[in-house]
């Protein structure tokens, strides 16, 4: 192979040394990485104003890559500003200014390493540049060194030429395969990410890569800016995050910019998003400041870290809401397609999990879907019925089937196997349950017409017996309207004792006290008890002195019972109305005690207390827990829907009375119907029409 030519009219060179140990200068060309070197070259150029640069790739017969030029038509190098740019590691003009002399264009380079970069393209290196002097004369200059003495320069002394200004750098003599990876795709691809929002700012600026332009408009799916704050040093300052999502195959990378969008640095991404091939820009206006710390990116502690630690959380929500975008997307086609093999809305909170678990899913493995439409359409209907039927396989089958790939494996495990999905579907329909119930009691106990015709004992006090959650979750059901012994045999039970006094606990009048409910739980962190008893009462009754008396005097025959004197447990005891009168209200809001509590006893480690409750109260209360879940299940029941639950979960509870007291049913034959059985325009709830293969039966 035939050496370059030298100049004809540069007879006087001077050398100049640079001041660094070799093998300090070959660790900073990163000769393993031209790809890198190619676009430090191009970062220069358009430091240096060039609006046209060319990247010339010739290729032998032999040896693959033979020789890359590199040529702008910038500012160039000055003669004067040579022997410095050259002489020293640093020593850079560009940290002294943020833009570039001409065009004021944002700069990349403020290090002055720039330069040695050349050695990964060729063992034989030169830049002839051109440049305007104070006078306004053209100067050209030639710069050009060898692997065999790397730290030294060799630079001609100015000539006078009428060429245009900029600057031709040029390796050759490099035999190494890893100049052939200059040649693919990933190259080009590699380009493009880096400079892509550099050249979309600045269009009039071309970059023409092996004959090829450099397009990245072309070339984007989809581009979005996310602004977001961080904390350093109790400092919160602003930044910007750029998802640039591509239409070509391209390596994952996080790369740290300035304001202005041009990137210092390329660091890991970090976060898992398959199916989406991104780049991601973290802009802010520190980032040159802290140019040689990348490297501790990872440490929270450092701005850099801090910084990247906040990118990372805007882009997993960010690629969360993609996933929900793409999905939606999906399966709009596939029913544009008739491949979805849902045909219906759903028509309750268990089927929409369903839906949406299938849509996740499908959509996680779409990639490995087969393109015909009758293929899709078998493939889209055994994975419904594998969600539907043995959600805890899906991801098994899914991979029987397709041989996912370990990012696909890994996104559906994370799906599927936090909790099983039938578990996910029993905890929504228990939700769902929920609100119906709340929506039933509710009607049961302020409707009017339903409260007058409801019974405290064989309906209100069983459809409770069912419910206790709304007492509280973390109670369970002892007994149920059971006389007082009985509540501390109960008692003593939990204590592990075997037998209770041979008299029976009475009253101060000697009667046997009857309660509706007892729920009761233990406190580990403290080692006590604690014991809840429910007196119901229908929503008919007026609470008065007679009905708090009442449970005052089982509140305390608990306390003064010998049996429980050293016994370390909480007794609550709650009356539950709708309505009371004015001496019961006034003893239930007295200033100074928390509102309803009306008696606040302690003797040794036994306490008392004693509330009055409205339904009204205990309703809210219920609805406040379930607020999240209503508003995110969007999920508002109507008394018919309530209703179906209560039939189903408590079949034939309720008297006819009550039942006539629900909107829209009527009794025929002892059954409830429909007053309107072929009006449409309400969705039945899906506990009307259960069946064995309903996912609300999955066991959890």
């Amino acid at each position: 192979m035939a050496c370059p030519k030298k100049p004809k009219h540069y007879v006087h060179m001077r050398r100049v040394h640079l001041e660094a140990a070799e093998d300090h200068v070959e660790r900073l060309a990163h000769e393993r990485d031209p790809i890198g070197a190619v676009k430090e070259f191009i970062w220069n150029s358009l430091d240096a104003d060039a609006n046209n640069v060319s990247i010339e790739i010739h290729r032998s017969e032999l040896t693959g890559t033979d020789r890359i030029i590199i040529s702008d038509d910038g500012s160039g190098i000055s003669p004067e500003s040579c022997a410095s740019t050259f002489d020293r590691i640093g020593g850079s003009w560009k940290p002294t200014t943020k833009r570039s002399i001409l065009e004021q264009r944002p700069l990349h380079g403020r290090n002055g390493q720039g330069r040695l970069r050349g050695y990964a393209l060729g063992s034989q290196i030169r830049w002839t540049t051109v440049a305007t002097d104070a006078t306004g004369k053209r100067l050209k200059t030639v710069v050009s060194a060898s692997s065999d003495a790397r730290n030294d320069f060799i630079i001609s002394d100015p000539e006078p030429t009428i060429d245009p200004t900029g600057t031709v750098f040029e390796a050759w003599g490099r035999q190494d395969t890893r100049l052939d990876s200059l040649l693919t795709e990933n190259a080009v691809n590699k380009i493009i990410t880096e400079l892509g929002p550099y050249l979309i700012r600045y269009p009039k600026i071309s970059v023409v890569y092996d004959g090829k332009r450099v397009e990245p408009e072309s070339a984007i799916q989809k581009d979005t800016k996310r602004s977001f704050s961080f904390t350093f040093d109790d400092i919160q300052h602003s930044a910007e995050v750029r998802i640039i999502e591509w239409k070509m195959k391209v390596s994952r990378e996080l790369h740290l910019c300035d304001e202005n969008g041009v990137s210092m640095d390329i660091i890991d991404m970090g976060i898992k998003a398959p199916g989406f091939e991104f780049t991601a820009y973290v802009l802010w206006s520190g980032v040159p400041d802290h140019i040689g710390t990348f490297v501790l990116a990872d440490d929270t502690t450092t701005p850099v870290g801090a910084l990247v630690g906040a990118a990372r959380v805007e882009l997993r929500e960010h690629f969360r809401e993609r996933i929900r975008e793409r999905r939606a997307e999906l399966v709009e086609q596939w029913k544009a397609d008739d491949v979805y093999p849902y045909k219906s809305a759903p028509e309750n909170d268990a089927e929409l999990l369903e839906r949406e678990t299938f849509d996740t899913v499908a959509a996680t493995i779409s990639r490995h879907i087969p393109r015909t439409k009758r293929q899709q359409k078998i493939t889209l209907a055994l994975l419904r019925e594998t969600v539907r039927h043995q959600p805890e396989h899906t991801h098994k089958v899914l991979d029987e089937i397709f041989r996912l790939s370990s990012d696909d494996k890994k996104e559906l495990s994370r799906l599927l196997d936090r909790t099983s999905l039938a578990s996910l579907i029993k905890a929504a329909n228990n939700v769902a349950d929920r609100l119906d119930f709340l929506r039933m009691l509710e009607h049961l106990v302020f409707d009017p017409e339903a409260s007058s015709r409801v019974k405290e004992r064989t309906e209100l006090h069983k459809i409770l017996e069912n419910e206790t959650w709304i007492f509280g979750e973390h109670y369970g059901l002892l007994v149920s309207d059971r006389s007082l012994d009985a509540v501390l045999d109960r008692h003593l039970k939990k204590l592990g004792r075997r037998v209770r006094t041979p008299s029976p606990v009475r009253r101060e009048d000697g009667s046997v006290g009857i309660v509706d409910l007892m729920l009761s739980r233990s406190q580990r962190e403290n080692g006590r008890l604690q014991h809840l008893i429910v007196e119901l009462k229908a929503p008919k009754v007026i609470v008065g002195d007679k009905e708090l008396s009442q449970i005052k005097s089982y509140a305390l025959a608990v306390a003064e019972d010998p049996q429980f004197t050293d016994v370390t447990v909480n007794w609550e005891f709650w009356l539950i109305t709708s309505k009371m009168n004015g001496l019961v209200r006034a003893e239930a809001r007295q200033q100074g005690r928390p509102s309803g509590c009306v008696l606040d006893y302690a003797d040794g480690p036994t306490r008392v207390k004693v509330w009055v409750k409205t339904w009204s109260e205990l309703i809210e209360d219920c609805r406040d827990r379930l607020h999240y879940f209503k508003d995110h299940f969007n999920h508002d029941p109507s008394i018919e829907q309530a209703f179906a639950y209560l039939d189903f979960s408590n079949p034939g509870l309720l008297s006819d009375a009550v039942k006539k007291a629900i909107p829209g049913k009527v009794i025929r034959d002892g059954e409830v119907s429909d007053t309107n059985p072929t009006n449409d325009g309400n969705i039945d709830h899906a506990l009307d029409k259960k069946d064995p293969g309903d996912t609300r039966m999955l066991p959890g």
